[in-house]
């Protein structure tokens, strides 16, 4: 058993709901920012250079903000499971202040490494 309260346990799902909203934000925002460059399209004082760097950069934070969403919606599947809130590799209890922070962690901090 995890040890979370019914408190703990309310507070970590509207944590979860809360950074799926945020992260679904980033993903349409990022959404956008990945969009094919135009060959005459300089935006703003961006050389056509600058502008495909930054879309590489957007095109790994857009993986990362889909991959994290996964991981939020899986979360929010199982906070009624008996073993949230337990570290999936050593079965210890993950801090409660950590689920706050990172809603979507399955490992302890000393795991997670």
């Amino acid at each position: 058993m995890s040890g979370l309260t019914t408190e703990e346990r309310e507070q970590l799902r509207e944590a979860l709901i809360s950074r799926r909203d945020e992260t679904k934000q980033d993903i349409e925002t990022l959404t956008e920012a990945v969009q094919p460059i135009a060959p005459d399209n300089a935006i703003g004082r961006l050389s056509r250079m600058d502008a495909i760097s930054s879309k590489g950069v957007n095109e790994e934070l857009l993986r990362q903000a889909k991959e994290r969403l996964r991981l939020i919606e899986r979360a929010l599947q199982n906070i009624d499971h008996p073993r949230i809130g337990t570290c999936t590799r050593c079965g210890r209890h993950i801090p409660f202040g950590r689920l706050l922070i990172m809603p979507e962690s399955t490992r302890c901090a000393s795991c997670s490494v």
